[in-house]
């Protein structure tokens, strides 16, 4: 005895055809938009240097200057939690008491304008007795934060006297505090 077929087996399989018209649509939309309202990275560069490696030798430049000209400056600004610390191979200005900063901090905020002021001081009465009279070295503790040390390297840089730009130590050198 036979069994008859199922009614299954006799129909056909339809073929199912993908309509990605509405995808493509969103597509087109959508990447523009989203390339639009990307935001590209930006890359800030401040220009500073290292200080030179001590070794033996004399630098040739140095060697075709004459002896009494090579007294260098060595102007260091050391940033703490206290305040502004100025100090130069001649002296360390001195706060008001002793191990007090050169420039304390204002209400909790560093004082910038009296750092230019005073590097600008020390700039003028320098001169260009000094073979480093464009050089400044910047040392800040562990905990500083960034945008105050980027803030006292542009301190250093220059400042504005009587509506004219006066370029004070160019050349800046970054070392860390050492304990």
């Amino acid at each position: 005895m036979a069994h008859r077929p199922s009614k299954m087996m006799k129909h056909d399989i339809d073929e199912m055809h993908i309509n990605i018209t509405p995808m493509m649509n969103l597509m087109v939309v959508l990447i523009p938009l989203l390339l639009s309202s990307a935001e590209f990275v930006r890359l800030g560069i401040i220009e500073l240097n290292l200080p030179p490696a001590a070794s033996g030798e004399k630098v040739e430049m140095e060697k075709e200057i004459p002896e009494e000209q090579l007294k260098e400056l060595d102007l260091t600004v050391t940033v703490t939690d206290q305040g502004f610390f100025i100090s130069s191979s001649l002296a360390v200005l001195a706060g008001d008491e002793a191990n007090k900063p050169s420039i304390p901090m204002n209400n909790g905020q560093y004082d910038f304008e009296k750092l230019t002021a005073k590097l600008y001081e020390i700039k003028h009465k320098a001169g260009s007795k000094f073979s480093d009279a464009n050089e400044i070295i910047i040392m800040a503790e562990s905990d500083i934060t960034y945008q105050t040390i980027v803030k006292t390297m542009d301190a250093s840089r220059k400042t504005e006297i009587e509506g004219k730009e006066v370029i004070l130590f160019p050349n800046v050198s970054f070392s860390a505090r050492i304990y």
